[in-house]
């Protein structure tokens, strides 16, 4: 959305300038603050994020120093990480860039690419980790409540022609404590000039204090919950697949729509509170880049 005041008279009003600046950016974090606490623990990776993945045609690359991104989708996915029944939920997102170097969004919070290059991304962010509540579903009842934590991440990815490999560390600072290891794989297929067929596949390593947290069951919430006590050690948790199809409506609108099947391994497979070791997803959204 290009402004009309950019011109001698806009230059010229210092309180136009700050509002067109900074008011993006406080919509955005509050916006941000809002849709985080409602999010499942896995809904960081139910979309497709639009700044990494959806179709930028060359007529809407960034105009000035930040890029904004605003909008919504709906996601079905299991209630929890193991359930076997599904929820709908809204899901608003908000992403923000300044000069490719800081960013804000709804998968990794604010962070910067520390090295950025044609190739090769290096850097760091500090987001939200969603919990878990013992009353999102009958199953979880004499569990407690895993409480939302802080999340750092430390990144890197690396790309060539249509392929991009990278690899996130994360890092919950209350919560369960844990720490999980991600490597992945995606490609992306240009279909037209505006349509692009994404997919990738992962794979998510987690610590001890992650898997007790998540898949464990201990003395008193056996006993509570009449599920046998289960001790869950550090190892891969989940292999995950994604398919996206993204459409540039326009120079700014956009719609992206995921498919996603995780499947559980090891400790987090045969836990008492898994019920399902296939973890099916789909994400449909909608925004506007500008």
């Amino acid at each position: 959305m290009q402004a009309s005041l950019s011109t001698a008279a806009y230059s010229s009003r210092p309180d136009i300038r700050w509002a067109r600046t900074w008011a993006p950016l406080a919509l955005a974090g509050a916006c941000l603050v809002l849709a985080v606490p409602g999010m499942r623990a896995e809904a960081q990776d139910a979309l497709i994020l639009p700044q990494e993945d959806a179709p930028v045609p060359e007529a809407a690359s960034p105009r000035g120093d930040w890029t904004f991104v605003l909008g919504g989708g709906v996601r079905v996915a299991p209630s929890y990480e193991g359930s076997d029944k599904f929820s709908v939920s809204p899901l608003p997102f908000v992403a923000i860039d300044w000069r490719d170097r800081v960013f804000l969004d709804m998968a990794r919070g604010i962070g910067v690419n520390v090295v950025r290059t044609d190739a090769l991304r290096l850097g760091v962010s500090v987001g939200l980790a969603p919990g878990r509540n013992e009353d999102d579903e009958d199953h979880l009842k004499g569990l407690g409540d895993i409480d939302m934590a802080a999340r750092g991440h430390v990144f890197g990815s690396y790309s060539f022609g249509m392929w991009q490999i990278g690899l996130d560390v994360a890092k919950d600072f209350g919560g369960s404590e844990g720490l999980q290891v991600r490597p992945e794989m995606s490609v992306k297929v240009p279909l037209s000039e505006t349509w692009t067929l994404s997919s990738g596949v992962s794979a998510t390593w987690a610590n001890d204090d992650y898997m007790q947290s998540f898949f464990g069951i201990s003395p008193s919430q056996s006993r509570k919950s009449g599920l046998e006590r289960y001790d869950a050690g550090a190892g891969f948790k989940s292999v995950d697949f994604k398919v996206g199809l993204n459409w540039a409506i326009s120079e700014s609108w956009f719609a992206t729509a995921n498919v996603g099947v995780g499947v559980l391994l090891g400790d987090a497979a045969d836990s008492p509170i898994t019920e399902s070791r296939v973890q099916p997803s789909v994400g449909l959204a909608v925004g506007y880049r500008f």
